[in-house]
């Protein structure tokens, strides 16, 4: 893999003459050839002297011998043509390429120093603002981890698209010169041409070694690995494989590969070399099945016919479903939207066929137990077929969208058309699923749900790195919000009590998730106590036509946050979105002062309300233990964590957003209320405010524990920050801020008697 190093400092002169030398003695070759340059041969080229052969009067051994080899030598001039030509095609693409991609490292690199982000040698990114004394009197903007990681990005996806570039081209120039005693029949255009070529080559390869199943070596299991994870993302690649592969080939192959049975389940290295396989090869499918081909939809309807087919392996009874198997490649990669839809219809309306005996039966029958997910206890869900399916809409938010809206069944004597959401999602419906359990009684399938949700309610896949609010410019984009939306509204109805969610373990992490991304239509449901919103002009203290709100309801969104944030890890991410959307509320109403106040007044409200729900979790769980509830409650303000690491988008504008990191491979993009830029956005009331979230971070670790008193502090402070921020800004005098403690006392408070319901305390 190419450096930042090395790719800055190629030099491209050798490559250049090389281009130039290859033009010209390919125009030397073509002369050679045919004939008629003067010069080269007096004009007679291998064209004219195969002709003259051919048309003499041989006799003896001349007539068979020597014949034979002037018209064969004069042939092997067109093959020396056709390389010339590709090798002049291959090194002048190549130039053009690299120089294209040492441009735009240049570039890139230029444009993030001039933001005080400095990228290395490796193309990791790191915030460079200078000292203090080195910047002098000038004001330096320290970068945000946003700037950071979005740096490190774009740097690895030139360094990537480099590397592609130079191994197409080694490995096509080697395919050239590979004959010592021949010129052969290859031939490129150009770069593109070769690569398509190599693809193909790839994917011949890769049905070869295919084609032998269980019996594949560990040797040749890595190097079909090899082949696939190179050409994953390649779409020439990934047609060819699944089209000659064919959709029964392609069941086949990975069920006899991941269970031969016969008591060889795959272990130790060979079950991870098979976990890689299992990823890459899910990859390369979703790339095949993005593809609008007659081939390619012949695959899918394929795929989706032997859905109910039982999948057989030589020698053994053991038969998985065919929506087993596939379902078990698709945890990776986003797969088609249109072939998502009708998978997952085909899937449900057979599980609903089929699973009088409950799923469990149905999925994972003792006479047909499957090994298809790698490695063997794995997070990826055993044989559930829509465990896995719903993991792959968690990766295509369009699909999972529009799976959500839609429905499955047929009114006949099997079942009566039922939507989607009530099957999966309402678990006390009659008609709805019953999830199949783990030995411990679990149903891991939920957190899989989860994902579903996240990414149709959210626009962004669940585990997406660098999320973003979805633009809402066209109205495409403002119809497809309201869709969004009222999924959520639906999200909050439903689980809107701790045992709802309870009951479907897996799924809070994503429940708190989605909060977050919608926190600014919480923020508007919440704002409307005794129906004095309209009067109070609540639309426009929240943006509600630009942000595209909804109000779920005063009473929902209470009892939603309420069983969420009991949480810690949930109240720990709806409270970080709280205080970057509060203050943002305070930042949007630009130079009126009241508006400002009244919006981060409405903020403590609500770190009151879920201050309070977490509390009396606490009190709940621990009872008397006193210190064990002290420590926990200290962690109440644990969105401190949160500062060190998260990305404080200080730029106003439609869609802007802060990336709120929740572990190692999710964020979570917090939606901002200001639209433009302007008014308080840019006073100092806004840079101390969202400075103060991106610099301060609360660390108590080694102060001893001060019980609940400190905990609620803690609670308040992160109330009162933006509001004591702005009266600094506005400089209030003592008497002011003394009206706005109280009032802001008052209104956190207020928030907490919305969760207060006054069950154990346990203090």
């Amino acid at each position: 893999m190419l450096n930042v190093s090395q790719l800055t400092n190629l030099r491209l002169a050798k490559l250049q003459a090389a281009v130039t030398d290859w033009e010209q003695m390919t125009g030397k070759l073509r002369t050679l050839a045919a004939g008629g340059g003067g010069g080269v041969g007096g004009g007679i080229g291998a064209a004219d002297l195969k002709a003259k052969a051919e048309a003499a009067d041989w006799r003896g051994d001349n007539a068979t011998v020597t014949k034979s080899f002037v018209t064969k030598t004069a042939s092997e001039f067109n093959d020396v043509v056709t390389e010339a030509e590709s090798v002049h095609s291959v090194l002048r693409d190549a130039l053009a390429a690299l120089k294209r991609h040492q441009e735009d490292l240049r570039t890139t690199i230029d444009r993030w120093t001039k933001k005080n982000v400095y990228i290395n040698e490796q193309g990791t990114a790191t915030s460079a603002v200078p000292s203090g004394a080195a910047a002098g009197s000038a004001k330096i903007e320290a970068p945000t981890q946003e700037d950071v990681d979005r740096a490190a990005a774009e740097v690895a996806k030139i360094l990537e698209a480099a590397d592609d570039t130079d191994q197409v081209a080694a490995r096509a120039l080697r395919k050239l010169a590979q004959n010592k005693y021949d010129f052969g029949k290859t031939s490129y255009q150009g770069l593109d041409d070769a690569g398509r070529k190599q693809a193909i080559e790839d994917a011949d390869l890769a049905v070869k070694l295919a084609s032998k199943g269980a019996e594949l070596t560990d040797a040749e299991l890595k190097r079909f690995n090899e082949i696939v994870k190179l050409q994953s993302d390649n779409p020439v690649f990934a047609e060819r494989f699944a089209t000659k592969m064919g959709p029964e080939g392609t069941l086949q192959f990975w069920r006899s590969l991941a269970d031969p049975g016969h008591g060889d389940t795959p272990t130790g290295d060979r079950a991870k070399i098979l976990a890689t396989v299992q990823d890459n090869l899910g990859l390369t499918l979703a790339t095949a099945s993005r593809l609008d081909t007659p081939a390619m939809q012949d695959w899918k309807d394929g795929v989706i016919a032997a859905g109910d087919d039982r999948i057989k392996h030589p020698g053994i009874m053991s038969a998985p479903y065919g929506y087993q198997v596939m379902s078990s490649l698709m945890t990776k990669g986003t797969w088609d939207k249109a072939f998502l839809n009708s998978y997952g219809t085909s899937l449900i309306d057979f599980e609903r066929d089929n699973s009088r005996l409950g799923a469990d039966w149905l999925w994972d029958n003792p006479g047909h137990p499957a090994q298809l997910n790698y490695p063997p206890g794995s997070t990826k869900p055993d044989n559930d077929p829509v465990a896995s399916f719903l993991e792959a809409l968690g990766h295509n938010p369009e699909a999972s969208l529009e799976f959500f809206n839609g429905s499955n069944g047929r009114s006949s004597d099997d079942h009566d058309i039922l939507s989607n959401w009530d099957y999966l999602v309402d678990k006390d419906n009659k008609d709805g699923r019953e999830w199949p359990v783990d030995e411990d009684g679990k149903t891991t399938g939920y957190t899989n749900l989860g994902h579903a949700l996240e990414s149709a309610t959210l626009r962004y896949a669940y585990d997406d790195k660098n999320p973003g609010i979805p633009p809402t410019d066209t109205e495409a984009q403002k119809t497809a919000r309201d869709e969004r939306t009222d999924l959520m509204e639906r999200v909050v109805d439903h689980y809107k009590t701790a045992d709802t969610i309870d009951k479907q373990d897996g799924i809070r992490d994503s429940l708190a998730n989605m909060a977050a991304g919608h926190i600014d239509s919480l923020n508007y449901s919440m704002a409307n106590w005794g129906g004095s919103g309209e009067l109070a002009d609540r639309d426009g203290l929240f943006g509600f036509e630009g942000n595209r709100l909804r109000d779920f309801g005063e009473g929902d969104s209470a009892n939603f946050l309420r069983a969420l944030t009991s949480d810690k890890e949930s109240y720990d991410t709806v409270s970080t979105a709280q205080q970057i959307y509060g203050s943002s509320a305070m930042a949007a109403q630009g130079n009126d002062r009241q508006d400002a106040l009244d919006a981060g007044l409405h903020s403590a409200t609500m770190h009151g309300l879920l201050d309070e729900a977490r509390g009396e979790s606490i009190g709940k769980e621990f009872g008397d233990e006193k210190e064990e509830r002290n420590r926990q409650l200290e962690k109440q303000g644990a969105w401190r964590d949160f500062a060190a690491g998260a990305v404080i988008g200080a730029t106003a504008g439609v869609g802007a957003a802060v990336i709120v990191p929740t572990g190692a491979a999710a964020a979570i993009a917090v939606p901002l209320a200001f639209e433009t830029v302007g008014g308080a956005a840019e006073t100092q009331f806004s840079n101390q405010t969202l400075d103060w979230l991106k610099e301060n971070e609360f660390d108590n670790s080694e102060e001893s524990l001060e019980g609940i008193q400190e905990a609620k502090r803690q609670g308040q402070r992160n109330a009162m920050t933006p509001l004591l921020n702005y009266a600094e800004a506005q400089g209030m005098d003592d008497t002011k801020v003394r009206a706005l403690t109280r009032d802001a006392r008052r209104e956190y408070l207020a928030g907490g008697s919305y969760t207060d319901t006054d069950d154990v305390r346990g203090w």
